[in-house]
C-alpha cells in the first residue's frame, strides 16, 4: 500500500514484569534486558523498528522503579526516552504513564513490549495501513490459530465485536481463532479518549489499585472494548506468523528465540 501522506507516529515499548519464571529458572537479568542477537533484547527491537521503513518521532520504553539506569545504558545512543510506571498495575496502566510524554504532535502510536524480539517489521507496517486507511482507533496485529489466548470475537459480517483473554477472564479457549500477537496502533484520539477514560473511572485513589478483579488494567482487549463503545473503529489484521507472538518468559522461550534469530 502507498501511503499518500505520513502520519506522525511514536512508538511505546512496555518492559513491565517481575519475570517470576525466569527467577525460578535462576535468571536474574531482567527479561527485557536478556541478551538476544548480542544485545538486550529491548535494544534488538528498537534496532528493528528503526531499520523499518517507518519514522518514529520518538520512542518512549516503560519500565518500573529502580530500572531506569539499567535502561538508559542499555538503550544508550538510540535516542529513547526512560518512563518510570509507579505502580506495577498492568499494560493498561504502563501505557497510561507514558501519556504525558508524548509530544505533540502524535497521530499514532505503535504499542509492544521489549521482551518480543520476532515482530516484522512487515506485520507492523502492514497492520499500520489497514489503521490509517480505515481511520480506526485502535488495530492489532493478529494471527489465525489453534488455541488461541486472546480471541477476537467478530459478527457474522466479518466486523470486531469483542476480545477476551481466556485465562484472566475464565472464558473457555476455542479451538480455533484469531488472536493478537502483542503488537499494536493506537491513534491519539483513542489513547486521550478511550485510555484515559478507563483509567478515571476505574482507578481507586483510596486503594491505589483498579477496580477490577485483578486490581490492575489490562490494555489490548480493554482498549478493543472501550474504542467500541466509544465509537471508534477496532480491527484485527491477520497478517502475523505464529513465531512472532514469541515472547521471553522462560528460560526455554529465549532459547528458542536465540535459536531462530540465529546465535
Amino acid at each position: 500500500m502507498v501511503r499518500r501522506f505520513m502520519p506522525v507516529l511514536a512508538a511505546v515499548l512496555l518492559c513491565g514484569g517481575k519475570g517470576s519464571r525466569m527467577l525460578q529458572g535462576g535468571v536474574t537479568t531482567h527479561k527485557p534486558l536478556l541478551e538476544i542477537g548480542g544485545m538486550p533484547a529491548t535494544r534488538f527491537v528498537v534496532e528493528g523498528l528503526m531499520g523499518g521503513s517507518l519514522q518514529f518521532s520518538q520512542i518512549l520504553i516503560v519500565v518500573p522503579p529502580g530500572r531506569e539506569d539499567e535502561y538508559s545504558e542499555a538503550l544508550d545512543g538510540l535516542g529513547c526516552r526512560i518512563i518510570t510506571q509507579t505502580q506495577a498495575l498492568g499494560t493498561g496502566n504502563a501505557m497510561y504513564d507514558s501519556l504525558e510524554y508524548l509530544l505533540a504532535p502524535v497521530d499514532h502510536v505503535y504499542v509492544s513490549f521489549g521482551t518480543q524480539p520476532l515482530v516484522r517489521n512487515e506485520t507492523i507496517e502492514g497492520t499500520l495501513d489497514v489503521h490509517v486507511r480505515d481511520e480506526l482507533g485502535f488495530t492489532l496485529a493478529t494471527v489465525v490459530m489453534d488455541n488461541p489466548y486472546a480471541p477476537l470475537i467478530r459478527d457474522s459480517n466479518g466486523k470486531v465485536t469483542g476480545s477476551v483473554e481466556t485465562h484472566l477472564e475464565g472464558a473457555e479457549m476455542p479451538t480455533r481463532g484469531e488472536t493478537n500477537i502483542g503488537a499494536y496502533w493506537a491513534s491519539r484520539r483513542a489513547l486521550d479518549d478511550v485510555l484515559c477514560h478507563l483509567h478515571v473511572s476505574l482507578y481507586s485513589e483510596d486503594k491505589k489499585r483498579y477496580n477490577t478483579g485483578s486490581g490492575e488494567l489490562g490494555f489490548p482487549n480493554e482498549m478493543v472494548r472501550g474504542c467500541l463503545a466509544a465509537g471508534l473503529g477496532v480491527d484485527g489484521v491477520p497478517i502475523a506468523d505464529e513465531i512472532e507472538m514469541m515472547g521471553i518468559k522462560t528460560p526455554d522461550t529465549l532459547a528458542a528465540i536465540r535459536e531462530i534469530i540465529g546465535e
